[in-house]
């Protein structure tokens, strides 16, 4: 009788780790590593429901035991829910808002490109209402452009061209490092002549530190006049440009 019943329960003890071994099998973990806190809270209470159906009534299942496994897994979906939290707020931090962006307006800022244009000085600036006075214009004598390297360089050389394809201005920087480099032109030539107020082009080339060409970025002038909210953040209208992101702005002047 004794042995019967010891029989009894191996029986049982063998049909429950047969049944717990088969439900681990059919929810396992995915192949391809896609596991997610909700997928392994949905197996665990699989193998939990499967495993209790067919306990040994002489044997059950340990309380303290499934309380901390699903202590565990609580734990784990937490994790993750921080995870993907932080990963949110990481997103946020570095997107531009339109409101933070509001005091670039009428700013002017340094935007990748080569076209830019420049204005001769005028002697003044005329006001039709009698209360205002003339304003004195001739302090604006110069214009920053720029330029951007990913990477360390040997030697940039940065020049200027006009409509007719002249370089009227050109200047060269030894060993510039990584980043955003700026530089002041009075709109005189190489002749120390004055030129003419138009469109003109900048134009950026270096040599890296083994020998070979550089990647150089040109960056011209341009002004903002409004602000947007685009997907990816704030989208920052230019004068006579397209509008980019706020993130594309390389310096403010």
């Amino acid at each position: 009788m004794i042995g019967s019943t010891q029989n009894d329960a191996a029986s049982r003890a063998a049909a429950a780790d047969a049944a717990a071994k088969s439900a681990a099998a059919a929810y396992g973990a995915p192949a391809d590593g896609t596991d997610t806190a909700d997928g392994t809270e949905d197996r665990f209470l699989k193998l939990l429901v499967a495993q209790m159906r067919n306990q040994d009534p002489l044997n059950p299942l340990d309380n303290a035991q499934v309380t901390s496994q699903l202590a565990q897994i609580n734990t784990v979906r937490g994790i993750e829910q921080l995870n993907a939290s932080m990963t949110k707020v990481a997103a946020a931090s570095t997107a531009v808002s339109p409101l933070s962006a509001v005091g670039m307006l009428g700013r002017q800022v340094l935007v990748e490109g080569e076209r830019f244009e420049w204005s001769a000085p005028d002697a003044g600036i005329v006001n039709n209402d009698p209360t205002m006075p003339n304003v004195d214009a001739s302090g604006a004598k110069s214009v920053r452009v720029g330029f951007e390297l990913p990477a360390a360089a040997r030697a940039v050389r940065v020049e200027i061209i006009d409509a007719a394809g002249r370089v009227v201005h050109a200047r060269d920087f030894a060993e510039p490092e990584a980043g955003v480099h700026t530089l002041d032109w009075d709109g005189v030539d190489a002749d120390g002549r004055a030129v003419s107020s138009g469109k003109y082009t900048l134009r950026a080339y270096g040599v890296d530190e083994k020998g070979g060409e550089s990647r150089v970025v040109a960056l011209v002038p341009a002004r903002v006049n409004g602000v947007s909210q685009a997907p990816g953040g704030a989208r920052l209208e230019l004068v006579g440009r397209d509008p980019v992101a706020a993130s594309a702005i390389r310096a403010v002047l």
